[in-house]
């Protein structure tokens, strides 16, 4: 579990930052916009992904622990709280640039980041 906790920090960390990958429009704010608008797409989709595979692996257990695990109800508060916290740290990072759309972009980079960081953690746990 920790070595999994491990790996799975060591590659976000390898990760490049939504914000250097659209670096190539740096110049370009509206297609710096629409690169990250697009990583964000992307993002959020795998996120659906590995949730909609973990809530089906919690589901199995529910039906081999019934009424005991509860797998599934567990996971669903688990991706709310998560929900909650990422809404609220990317608009901490926000608020520290809040100067035209730095703080938009901020945001964006924020909200892949962390999409990307969530569908790892339910494909690898």
């Amino acid at each position: 579990m920790i070595l999994a906790l491990a790996a799975a920090l060591s590659l976000a960390a390898d990760a490049p930052r939504p914000s250097i990958e659209c670096s190539a429009h740096l110049t370009d704010a509206a297609a710096r916009r629409t690169c990250l608008q697009d990583l964000l797409t992307t993002a959020e989709a795998a996120l659906a992904a590995a949730h909609a595979a973990a809530r089906e692996e919690a589901e199995e257990i529910d039906l081999e622990l019934p009424g005991h695990a509860r797998a599934a109800q567990r996971l669903d508060a688990a991706q709310t709280a998560w929900s909650a916290y990422a809404a609220a740290e990317c608009e901490r990072r926000a608020a520290l640039l809040m100067i035209g759309e730095a703080g938009d972009e901020v945001r964006l980079d924020c909200r892949i980041s962390l999409a990307r960081a969530r569908a790892a953690e339910l494909r690898d746990n």
